[in-house]
């Protein structure tokens, strides 16, 4: 079984044919809410597909122009067994103040998916230093990192404070995450697409059958059958999720 463990499938990109791009191949896609509208479309999509698990948050760059969503947010997540997209975003949002009130909304959510025992997924561009500051303080929490695009020595704190590094497909052409992957256990990794983004090709729709070029790549890297990468990896995920799926 193939796993998407991040993916915007409610996006206008795929209103022409998700119905072909969800069932394309045996798959579980994990997606992810960003906002008040996506939240709503992701779960409606979890209604309508089998295989999609709803994942609700709101994305860090929208603390500018958004913020009176979180509120409604927040109480959304109620709804699914996942904390997604959530974290922190300095590329794209360099005030100070609005750094600090994505911290605020990161530890809000964190709070929720300690108390309720949901794992999150998380965006980090710029702010990994303090994530890392923060995620101690939520030592229940198991989290994933989404695209991760840090250097070895990151991940490897990442993955020493019991999170998981997640691989899109761009990692065919993307020698820092083929240098990450080839350094670290298979035990921590999980694919994903953040489709329609990050794909294996410049400037192409990605989707989520295309985490076969990730499972690709990392059997290469790591010198284990692509079957197997594919076995540990779905085990990862369930393993991250399955106390959560058992329950919910």
């Amino acid at each position: 079984m193939l796993v998407d463990s991040h993916a915007h499938i409610d996006v206008r990109d795929f209103d022409a044919d998700r119905d072909f791009i969800v069932n394309e191949c045996e798959i579980l896609i994990v997606n992810a809410g960003v906002d008040l509208q996506s939240n709503l479309k992701t779960l409606e999509l979890a209604r309508k597909y089998n295989n999609i698990i709803p994942a609700i948050g709101f994305h860090p760059e929208f603390v500018k122009d958004k913020i009176n969503e979180v509120d409604r947010c927040v109480e959304l997540t109620r709804y699914a067994n996942i904390i997604s997209e959530v974290g922190l975003d300095y590329f794209w949002i360099k005030d100070n103040e609005l750094k600090r009130k994505q911290i605020e909304i990161l530890e809000r959510f964190l709070q929720i998916a300690e108390s309720e025992e949901k794992p999150v997924i998380i965006h980090i561009r710029g702010g990994m230093k303090d994530f890392l500051e923060i995620i101690t303080s939520f030592k229940k929490v198991k989290f994933v990192i989404h695209s991760f695009e840090g250097s070895v020595k990151i991940a490897d704190k990442v993955i020493e404070l019991g999170g998981l590094i997640s691989i899109p497909p761009i990692i065919v052409r993307d020698k820092d995450r083929q240098r990450v992957v080839k350094e670290i256990p298979l035990d921590s990794i999980l694919t994903e697409t953040d489709s329609p983004f990050m794909g294996p090709e410049k400037m192409s729709r990605n989707k989520p059958c295309n985490v076969k070029f990730a499972i690709k790549q990392i059997s290469q890297l790591k010198r284990v059958e692509e079957d197997e990468v594919e076995e540990k990896i779905y085990k990862n995920f369930l393993a991250l999720v399955s106390s959560r799926l058992a329950t919910g």
